[in-house]
């Protein structure tokens, strides 16, 4: 399937069923693959398949990532844009540019630098900093569990940035936001807007704040979890 070249496998060009990367490996422009299971470290300029499996693997990826669904554990860092149908993903993911996920995108761990994030429903266990998020839903809460503490995978315990939210329904724990528009919007755990504009309901707990809510909408006093 490929050659060694100083200490890395090539993976050449073609059309694969199943890729495994169980070695430090690199991809070569023109690969397309059906399943690729990656436990080592794969570089790549670009990625274009179908399902991408990480296993504890490292992924970095130059340029853009076009598959229908990754899925697994580890660290993902791409200089482009991931184009997808679907992400369940636990460790860290780093996307420069944007992500575009027809389905749902669902991460535990970290998901940063991401410029526009598209998704039916986003769901952030731990910490995302981004740019733009436009959903159908979005949901960002703390990350509970001592897995990554154990592991020493810092960074996790910092709250999540975004500049720009739209989406029908968003329930955020610890989220800075600049501008948020909804539906209807439910913020926990220190939560700060800068404005809001909710068309049906916008719920604060005593920990959080909005200093300008627009929109006719109902104000909802949460307990504090």
């Amino acid at each position: 399937m490929g050659k060694h070249t100083q200490n890395c496998t090539l993976i050449g060009k073609g059309v694969y069923g199943t890729i495994g990367v169980d070695q430090r490996s690199r991809l070569a422009d023109g690969a397309h693959f059906h399943t690729m299971i990656v436990t080592s470290t794969l570089e790549a300029s670009v990625i274009e398949g179908d399902k991408l499996v990480i296993k504890s693997g490292i992924v970095r990826c130059d340029g853009d990532i076009r598959v229908s669904g990754i899925s697994g554990s580890g660290d993902i860092e791409v200089g482009g844009d991931i184009i997808c149908d679907e992400v369940t993903f636990t460790g860290k993911l780093r996307c420069n540019g944007d992500i575009v996920c027809s389905g749902n995108l669902s991460v535990n761990g970290s998901l940063q630098d991401t410029r526009h994030i598209s998704g039916q429903t986003v769901h952030l266990n731990g910490v995302l900093k981004g740019h733009d998020i436009n959903s159908r839903a979005l949901e960002v809460h703390p990350l509970r569990s001592t897995m990554f503490s154990r592991f020493d995978m810092d960074g996790y315990e910092d709250g999540s940035t975004v500049r720009h939210i739209t989406a029908v329904t968003v329930e955020a724990n610890h989220l800075q936001c600049q501008t948020l528009t909804a539906d209807s919007a439910m913020l926990r755990n220190g939560s700060a807007v800068e404005s809001a504009t909710c068309a049906t309901a916008i719920g604060i707990d005593r920990t959080s704040s909005v200093l300008l809510v627009n929109g006719d909408c109902q104000r909802i006093h949460l307990k504090t979890a």
